[in-house]
């Protein structure tokens, strides 16, 4: 594995970790109830936020380099996926779209 297969790697294992505890952190019940509030949502969101797309870019770094192979292309999707549920979720809270 290359250094970019490796960051691009670990870094979607690492958002997808932080976006889960994100999940079950605002959906465990009453704000008052929450281990994490809001400025520990706060922090978790924009770390996980930075950690995705840094794997991001690495992850384009990396396919576009030379030989894709399925670690690449699984950081890859992982990764857009993640960055794409982080924006919808930016968007949602800051313009009130629901």
């Amino acid at each position: 594995m290359t250094l970019n297969t490796t960051i691009s790697f670990l870094s979607a294992i690492i958002s997808w970790a932080l976006a889960i505890f994100l999940g079950t952190q605002l959906l465990s019940g009453t704000f008052e109830g929450r281990s994490c509030t809001t400025s520990c949502v706060n922090i978790v969101f924009w770390v996980s936020f930075a950690i995705a797309v840094i794997g991001l870019i690495f992850s384009f770094g990396g396919v576009s380099i030379g030989k894709s192979n399925w670690i690449k292309a699984l950081s890859l999707f992982a990764l857009i996926g993640l960055v794409g549920i982080y924006v919808t979720t930016m968007l949602i809270g800051n313009f009130d779209l629901l």
